[in-house]
């Protein structure tokens, strides 16, 4: 186990205290009256090591105050102190100190805020160089609980919850139902779903069961009520066969009357379709006379048709030699721009082959001297030496020249194609102007000479369509013989003979009406056997949901008694870690239900009720337990130490904070 015990502690101007030395013990005891300091030494020691006092704030007020209450400028606010940690003693130091730069244009200096220093050993340190020393001692989160013993019980239920199962385990389901066939199985069908969650499938499933086997008892009732009264069957087949006589009776009577109706209707259907089908005949003669009136009024345009297609093809010539005369001017325009830069090209070659040619060459008389003692070469290494220049030089304007004018050659060749493209490019647009001048000149023509031929057209007058019709019709011999047949057809009566059948329709359908009536009143035994055999299912339906019931109340007492052994494992292996505290990890519910709590028992009495001292010793036995887990111990700060007369023992150092009325300073013994 890591045995952390303070030694000595050190406050300077913290919260109040000016200068404050305290050497510690095994067991220490502070006295002192409400209001001296004692809390301010539990403080001290966490703010410290985690930079915050014993009830877990960082921003409570730690400088020291005047008689006003007013924070006292310009001093510092530390503390030290000495830990002994395993074997080791290590000394921790931090200060809270005010920056006061001195500000150009100020005649005071201004506060700029606070900093803190660390120190490790005397050795400075970052902030987070600092935490990271502290973290390797201790984690925060478990000093707290190991130092305060009332620290546990002021986390939320759930958190102590989680503590109490760390320390013990969680035991899983498939380890408490092994040796039991029923929590076996049970634990089985949990592949998918908690147990709480199938707890609940259960009450719902049974509830659901309950609810309709109390409705079937109604059920029954309303279909026991639905059945009606039983009938002779015998009786009412013997009505119905002598009903269906009559009604065979009657039918013959009505046949015999139709088959002298149906021939009359054979006869007049014949004289229709004959009807019809001289009517097709005449309409065939109408459509050609339609068609030869329309032929005879139509106005005889085939000469203006002519100019008019004459003109529609020179329309689109025209639009054809224009499109042609766009295109090669804009080619024109552009053979002009590729002239005047080859025009520039040629200039430019012409003036560049001036320059190379006017060259000449110039000695430079430091090329004829050693470049290290700048002494001159002999007159015949210099001779040598200029003809080699002269001759490179000879040789390299050859050559640029020679380049230079091969280039403007090959423009003033390029030049001289496109010239003489150019000048095949305005030939054609000017045959092209001329062209379209012809053929604008030859629509106009064309116009005017269409206009007259249309005059012309419209000044003959001729009948109507409709009179030229009437007229071919009226000499059509064969039209006027068609008319004369179809006349002579529609004049025919076709009247069928007068029979009164009324009466013998509506005895038929009394008759039928009656058997209808009679064969509802079979269907009433039959409605008598549905709703018997109707209450049949709704009684092996109740039988059914009455044995669903009492399988899954079984599953369910199982399920009771699996969640009750859960529940006694669990707390029992967390109180036998306890000596004065046992913890109550579930909570029944009015209706029966199991809810999971964490609530500390001392004596039977819930922790929040218990007197201080209770509290007190309750807070160290949990301490005890978190160190042995946890493998660490570290200093237990106990306020309202006086109220406990016996404490329980711990291997923990211990630092008792007791009010003593008599102490207005604060006294160590």
């Amino acid at each position: 186990m890591n045995t952390i015990i303070l030694k000595k502690l050190n406050l300077i101007n913290f919260k109040g205290v000016k200068n404050l030395s305290v050497d510690f013990d095994d067991s220490t005891n502070i006295f002192g009256a409400n209001g001296s300091g004692k809390t301010t030494i539990f403080d001290a020691c966490t703010w410290l090591l985690f930079g915050k006092d014993s009830t877990d704030r960082k921003d409570f007020e730690l400088k020291t105050l005047d008689e006003f209450n007013v924070v006292i400028p310009k001093i510092e606010h530390e503390v030290n102190g000495v830990f002994m940690v395993g074997n080791e003693e290590i000394t921790i130091k931090k200060i809270l100190k005010e920056k006061w730069p001195k500000i150009k244009g100020q005649l005071e200096p201004q506060f700029a805020g606070n900093e803190t220093l660390y120190y490790w050993n005397e050795v400075p340190l970052s902030m987070k160089e600092f935490q990271t020393k502290v973290s390797q001692i201790l984690d925060e989160t478990i000093f707290k609980l190991i130092t305060s013993p009332t620290a546990f019980n002021q986390m939320k239920w759930q958190d102590r919850r989680s503590v109490l199962i760390q320390i013990v385990g969680n035991i899983s389901d498939q380890e408490l139902a092994k040796g039991n066939a029923d929590y076996e199985r049970l634990v089985s069908l949990l592949t998918n779903k908690t147990l709480e969650e199938y707890k609940k499938q259960i009450a719902s499933t049974i509830r659901k069961s309950k609810e309709d086997i109390k409705l079937i008892p109604t059920r029954i009732d309303e279909v026991e009520r639905s059945k009606p009264e039983p009938v002779e069957e015998t009786e009412i087949v013997q009505l119905i066969a002598a009903k269906e006589k009559e009604i065979e009776a009657i039918d013959n009577q009505l046949q015999d009357k139709s088959a002298d109706h149906d021939e009359i209707i054979k006869k007049r259907n014949a004289n229709q379709d004959q009807i019809f089908n001289l009517k097709s005949d005449m309409n065939a003669i109408e459509f050609e006379g339609r068609e030869k009136a329309k032929l005879e009024q139509k106005t005889d345009t085939s000469k203006a048709d002519g100019i008019r297609k004459e003109i529609t093809e020179i329309e689109a010539d025209v639009t054809t030699a224009k499109t042609k005369v766009e295109t090669l001017t804009t080619k024109k325009a552009g053979i002009k721009t590729q002239l005047f830069t080859l025009e520039t090209l040629i200039t430019n070659a012409r003036t560049k082959w001036n320059e190379v040619n006017a060259t000449e060459l110039q000695f430079n008389e430091t090329e004829f001297c050693c470049p290290t003692c700048q002494r001159e070469f002999e007159a015949s290494d210099v001779e040598t030496k200029k003809e080699e220049l002269k001759a490179n030089f000879i040789t390299d304007k050859q050559n640029q020249l020679k380049k230079i004018s091969e280039t403007g050659k090959s423009h003033a060749a390029e030049k001289t194609n496109l010239t003489a493209e150019l000048e095949g490019l305005e030939e054609r647009i000017q045959n092209g102007a001329a062209y379209i001048i012809q053929l604008n000149g030859k629509l106009e023509e064309l116009n005017f000479n269409l206009k007259k031929v249309v005059a012309q057209e419209q000044s003959i007058e001729k009948p109507s369509a409709q009179s030229l019709l009437e007229s071919y019709l009226a000499a059509n011999e064969k039209y006027q013989e068609l008319k004369a047949k179809i006349s002579d057809l529609v004049a025919l009566k076709f009247e069928t003979p007068e029979g009164n059948n009324s009466e013998a329709k509506e005895a038929k359908q009394k008759i039928n009406e009656e058997i209808t009536a009679l064969r509802a009143q079979l269907s009433v035994n039959d409605q008598i056997i549905i709703a018997n055999s109707r209450i049949k299912e709704l009684m092996a339906e109740e039988s059914k949901l009455a044995q669903e019931i009492a399988n899954i109340e079984k599953e369910q007492y199982i399920i009771d008694n699996f969640i009750k052994l859960k529940i006694d494992t669990i707390e029992s292996k967390i109180n036998q870690k306890f000596s004065f505290v046992k913890f109550k990890l579930f909570e029944t519910q009015i209706n029966g239900a199991e809810v999971e709590t964490c609530e500390a028992l001392i004596n039977g009495v819930p922790f929040s009720d218990a007197n201080t001292a209770s509290k007190i010793n309750a807070g160290v036995d949990i301490i005890n337990t978190l160190c042995d887990f946890y493998k660490v111990s570290a200093p237990i700060f106990i306020d309202n130490r006086e109220s406990v007369v016996d404490l329980i023992d711990s291997e923990s150092q211990i630092i008792n904070l007791i009010v003593s009325a008599g102490d207005k300073k604060l006294r160590v013994a």
